[in-house]
């Protein structure tokens, strides 16, 4: 009775975040604010086993509930007042905690409930710093309205491997902001110290990179067109007398892919692979840093 009345609290706790936190309302209509479902709370207890670092959790609620956070190497960890990533190793008793998990996520209906985050923010102690995670629009403004970017030349824009982007490279993206001060208008005004563009693949991309891709020198490697159309790109490929290209356009974004050259052109402007692209099996294949910039 006690293990179902547990379920029932789970059920009730996640559909109540999910309501707050997914969606807003726009309209007469409800738009996809965020990928993520966001649960706050404090570290109870550490556990390291093997690749992995779980995490008893005692969510901040009105009925609190204990929830293992299940920390991968595949999870990204941040600082909220350095802004800066942290090893999942550096977890302590007593810290508080933001985990952010993909809101598609399967999930097994059991009590406490385990669950593999995307994204973890350590609260800083000492270091005052907020956090925003959403969805932002051409204007960076976030979809539920509650917060618009006034990014300046301060501010520090990268993907989540830590390279630099531009302005333009941050829009419609799920973005991580770090901020310090806000005005009290609605929506919010703020200048970030540190937006990080998210790379968020939805569970069906997930299934394709999985049925198909491969490891060449570490990195992992996946199926061009398979991927570009699943994301809404128009794929075409042609080829010259020395060269093989494939050109991914979706509305104003242009990229240009030539097999077996690191090099290639996004919106004109050239930059590199960390590996070539290679065809097998009669199929083109990228590095899936790719998916940054598909997103």
């Amino acid at each position: 009775m006690k293990k179902i009345c547990g379920v029932i609290v789970l059920i009730l706790t996640l559909g109540l975040i999910w309501s707050q936190g997914v969606y807003a309302q726009s309209g007469d209509a409800k738009v996809e604010a965020t990928n993520f479902v966001k649960a706050s709370g404090v570290i109870t207890s550490v556990e390291t086993k093997e690749d992995t670092v779980t995490l008893t959790v005692e969510t901040i609620s009105n009925e609190p509930q204990i929830t293992f956070f299940n920390v991968t190497d595949e999870s990204l960890v941040f600082n909220s007042g350095s802004t800066k990533k942290i090893e999942k190793s550096a977890f302590q008793k007593g810290q508080q905690i933001d985990a952010y998990y993909d809101k598609d996520k399967p999930m097994i209906m059991i009590y406490p409930a385990q669950i593999s985050p995307e994204l973890v923010i350590v609260h800083d102690e000492k270091t005052f710093g907020s956090v925003k995670v959403g969805k932002f629009d051409e204007e960076l403004r976030s979809l539920d309205n509650e917060l618009n970017l006034k990014v300046d030349n301060k501010t520090i824009l990268e993907n989540t491997a830590g390279e630099k982007l531009e302005l333009p490279d941050l829009s419609g993206k799920e973005l991580i902001v770090f901020y310090t001060m806000a005005t009290k208008s609605i929506p919010a005004q703020a200048i970030p110290t540190k937006v990080v563009a998210l790379n968020y693949i939805s569970p069906e991309l997930k299934q394709i990179i999985i049925n198909d891709y491969f490891i060449q020198d570490g990195i992992k490697m996946i199926p061009l067109r398979k991927v570009a159309e699943h994301l809404g790109y128009e794929v075409k490929s042609y080829s010259t007398s020395t060269q093989k290209k494939v050109t991914l356009t979706k509305g104003n974004s242009s990229i240009q892919i030539i097999r077996d050259m690191k090099v290639y052109s996004y919106n004109k402007s050239l930059q590199l692979f960390l590996a070539q692209p290679v065809l097998k099996d009669k199929k083109t294949y990228v590095s899936d840093e790719i998916l940054d910039i598909l997103k």
